[in-house]
């Protein structure tokens, strides 16, 4: 079985910022820890993310300025770096392109949360999202599979009126409206740079599975270069199992 740093190419010199809902962290954490033992990994977030666990992270500067007093000696490892730390919420603040074209060189790949949902798993996108950074060289585009053909309903979904038009207004989460989220401009990957992943997360069961396959071929045809090129990834992170399609 692949890891999935192999299935999306990650090499030494990458910054890959991770856009969508329903696994951005684990995602963002999954992958620092396949690359740890080889590479010195930058894990961090444009945008906010809850204080890591334990042993998600050798390193961990909750104000930047304090990394820059204090920058651990270690090669293989995993340093989170963020701008400050929110005190209320216990979230990082996502360092800016100038944070990092200071740290960038510091790091062997840069792994970036460049996308907020607050914790939904369905999300439209508003006018400043997502914030990926200049220097992202590949994006990864995550979508929960367990909400394919669910009914659309605001209790579960981040920006509910974006969402609406972008979909134009569909009722369901079904294969058109996840063709619309995929080749519009507004859609997920909306301000993604270099190569493209679609990655649907949550695909464990045999009928998850079957549904995002033939998902996968309908969008090979009517959204793949419709304007983005990107390649279409099935699995779970929890399970550590994924498809390349």
């Amino acid at each position: 079985m692949k890891e999935i740093k192999k299935i999306l190419s990650i090499e030494k010199g990458d910054v890959v910022s991770i856009v969508g809902s329903g696994g951005k962290s684990t995602m963002l954490f999954k992958l620092a820890n396949e690359l740890r033992n080889e590479y010195r990994v930058l894990a961090s977030t444009s945008t906010k993310i809850m204080m890591p666990s334990a042993g998600d992270c050798d390193y961990l500067y909750c104000n930047i300025e304090n990394y820059f007093m204090n920058k651990p000696n270690a090669n293989n490892s995993i340093t989170v770096v963020s701008k400050k730390l929110d005190f209320q919420t216990n979230k990082l603040i996502g360092i800016d392109d100038d944070d990092l074209e200071c740290i960038v060189k510091d790091f062997d790949i840069v792994l970036l949360e460049s996308d907020g949902s607050r914790n939904l798993p369905i999300k439209g996108w508003k006018d400043h999202e997502p914030p990926v950074l200049k220097r992202t060289n590949k994006t990864i585009g995550i979508f929960p599979a367990d909400y394919i053909n669910k009914r659309a309903e605001k209790d579960f979904i981040y920006g509910i009126d974006e969402f609406n038009i972008l979909t134009e207004k569909s009722e369901y989460i079904d294969f058109e409206s996840i063709r619309k989220i995929c080749s519009n401009k507004n859609g997920i990957f909306k301000n993604s740079k270099g190569s493209l992943y679609l990655f649907f997360n949550k695909a464990e069961t045999r009928e998850e599975i079957n549904v995002v396959k033939e998902l996968s071929e309908y969008l090979k045809k009517s959204a793949v270069n419709k304007p983005y090129n990107f390649k279409i990834i099935l699995g779970s992170l929890e399970k550590g199992v994924y498809y390349e399609c």
